[in-house]
């Protein structure tokens, strides 16, 4: 039986697809570990209530939960038997889906960070170079025009390739700093 097998006639205004009130076969309430999970992120939470708050994303949910209330909901009679083959394994591969993101969490923190916090990651790259940009500009003793616009381009471009350069040598340097450290010890 799918998740939303009764026959719900009321229409959710809020543009929630979600019907946690409806009862399984087996008398159990639909629900998502994956979708509980993501939705436990700041990002996601947010994005899905901006989407559910803007009038064009709240109309797109009411259209799409009418039509799923027309046009598939009265098909959940005959999916019962079909679903309950399948139950199992959808079961099953929520579990693997949820552990998958808890492994995720572990080695990527960040994920669960504020949202203004992830946009400031996010656009850093594009800060940094509109910032390497503007310092280019201001440094360059020329009149404004193409000419000065592609001296400050090849600058700005030279700038960014000795940065990267810097942080992969620090990199480096301090992985041979633990090799030999590791190296000395085991000599000892």
């Amino acid at each position: 039986m799918a998740p939303h097998a009764e026959d719900d006639t009321n229409s959710q205004s809020n543009g929630d697809m979600s019907n946690h009130e409806t009862t399984l076969t087996n008398g159990e309430t639909p629900s998502s570990r994956v979708l509980s999970h993501l939705q436990s992120y700041p990002v996601v939470h947010d994005s899905v209530e901006g989407f559910k708050s803007h009038p064009y994303g709240s109309k797109t949910l009411a259209l799409a939960t009418n039509t799923y209330n027309s046009v598939v909901a009265p098909f959940h009679p005959y999916l019962r038997t079909p679903y309950s083959y399948v139950a199992p394994y959808i079961e099953h591969a929520d579990k693997l889906g949820d552990s998958t993101l808890s492994k995720i969490e572990t080695h990527l923190p960040i994920v669960k960070e504020d949202t203004p916090k992830l946009k400031e990651y996010a656009l850093s790259p594009y800060t940094y170079v509109k910032g390497t940009w503007a310092d280019e500009y201001k440094k360059t003793q020329r009149q404004d025009g193409l000419v000065k616009q592609g001296i400050v381009l090849v600058s700005t471009e030279l700038k960014i390739v000795q940065d990267a350069c810097t942080v992969f040598l620090s990199y480096w340097n301090k992985g041979k700093e633990q090799t030999s450290k590791k190296v000395e010890e085991v000599k000892q």
